[in-house]
């Protein structure tokens, strides 16, 4: 057989495919002895966490499998709302992004290449979680393509996302092109999804009847306002990481990203909190009775304690308060606010997902004889939202290894990189068979 590696054309029988193996074999090994040690343990960790993520999934997947925690009351669980922090923060990277590519901030203009692909990992993620959620994933395909159902929010919610992901990798593969207008062109459209997308998936649970604390124009507007919050703090995070570790593009430009996203995160956080605050007074003062149990619930009942503690102490509160904080350095700053409210957004993502179905409303919604239901997230449910995020932080620190994502224009030069690799590739094999 004859293949072409790198320009050349190379016979390749048994024993040249078998020292073929043996030389990529040998330049893994290499490549993983050339890595500082706190990279290859970073790298076994999340490996071992993604696998057991797989783990979890695969329980899953069997007709009959029963590993959920949830119950006909307590229909959505810690997966839908993992699903809704991954995909919200899918947005809230792209709306971040158009800062620099759509309204011209030079500040956020290296944010390009690294946006799109944390907004690619973050919507595949979310896309596997959701489709583990239903237990059967082909039934994504079957619901959104074989049976459309134009009138249903859902289904708008599921095409409109299956048209985002599209977006992003025609927007990566932009990227990686020498076509500017066309990138651009891309980003413009992205940031316009990035606005729809969360509004479809407002609409879902704002469309429901008989769940109050959902119903409303509330959901679409507070998705929208926490997913820019979420991306500004992932692009917090990965920068000051990108400073620290002094990957491709570190310097003038990462200190810049640095400072900007200092100063978004303080008017999101400003922001956010006001219109938590509005949303809890409007649903106590003048809300149904149905809301102001679900409220109730979400400050003082089941949910009270991860909500002030996690949501608004750790989530909201506390990055303000350490952004304020004088004579010290901004990276350093950045990097614990925008850690912190990551894990308050995704406490505040289930809240928002159990508040709606905690609290007694009408027998449709199925709570009767409780005064609240119940639910516990199983250990299946919590290894693969668990393993989702370390499959993002995996796949993506691969990618910062191997691709340059903050190369002129943020154009990732995968090609330099492929090109690379074959003839290293094409040389320890011709060189093992002479």
């Amino acid at each position: 057989m004859r293949l072409r590696i790198a320009g050349r054309s190379v016979v390749l029988d048994r024993a040249s495919a078998r020292t073929a193996v043996a030389s990529a074999g040998q330049m893994l090994r290499a490549e993983v002895a050339s890595q500082p040690r706190y990279l290859r343990r970073w790298l076994a960790a999340l490996t071992i966490v993604a696998v057991l993520g797989a783990a979890s999934a695969a329980l899953t997947v069997p007709p009959g499998a029963e590993v959920f925690g949830t119950t006909p009351p307590f229909e959505w669980g810690i997966l839908i709302a993992a699903y809704v922090f991954l995909v919200v923060t899918t947005s809230g990277l792209c709306l971040v992004n158009s800062l620099g590519m759509v309204f011209g901030i030079d500040r956020f203009k290296p944010l390009e290449m690294r946006h799109v692909v944390l907004a690619l990992l973050f919507l595949i993620a979310g896309f596997g979680v959701i489709a583990l959620d239903l237990h059967y994933p082909l039934r994504l395909i079957f619901g959104v393509v074989l049976s459309p159902a134009p009138s249903s929010p859902m289904w708008w919610m599921g095409t409109v996302y299956a048209l985002y992901l599209g977006i992003l990798v025609f927007e990566l593969l932009a990227n990686m092109s020498p076509y500017q207008r066309l990138a651009h062109a891309s980003c413009v459209i992205a940031t316009g999804f990035a606005i729809v997308a969360p509004t479809t998936l407002g609409l879902v649970f704002g469309s429901l009847v008989s769940r109050p604390f959902w119903q409303g124009s509330f959901a679409p507007i507070y998705l929208i306002l926490t997913a820019a919050l979420s991306g500004a703090s992932v692009l917090g995070i990965v920068f000051v990481l990108v400073n620290r570790l002094r990957l491709p593009g570190h310097g003038p430009d990462a200190d810049a990203v640095i400072v900007g996203v200092w100063r978004l995160l303080l008017i999101l956080l400003a922001v956010v909190m006001g219109f938590t605050a509005l949303r809890t007074v409007l649903a106590v003062t003048v809300g149904t009775e149905a809301e102001r149990a679900a409220v109730t619930a979400l400050l003082f009942g089941p949910l009270g304690p991860g909500s002030w503690v996690l949501r608004v102490g750790v989530g909201l509160v506390a990055p303000l308060l350490i952004l304020l904080v004088p004579m010290v350095a901004r990276s350093t700053l950045v990097f614990a606010a925008s850690s912190l409210v990551m894990i308050g957004m995704f406490v505040d993502r289930f809240g928002f997902v159990a508040a709606g179905q905690i609290a007694p409303s009408t027998a449709a919604s199925g709570i009767v004889a409780e005064p609240y239901a119940a639910y516990s997230p199983s250990l299946a449910e919590i290894g693969i939202v668990i393993g989702s995020v370390a499959l993002v932080g995996l796949v993506y620190t691969l990618a910062e290894r191997f691709l340059d994502l903050s190369s002129p224009g943020g154009r990732g030069d995968v090609h330099g990189v492929r090109a690379s690799l074959q003839r290293k590739m094409l040389r320890r094999t011709l060189g093992v068979a002479r």
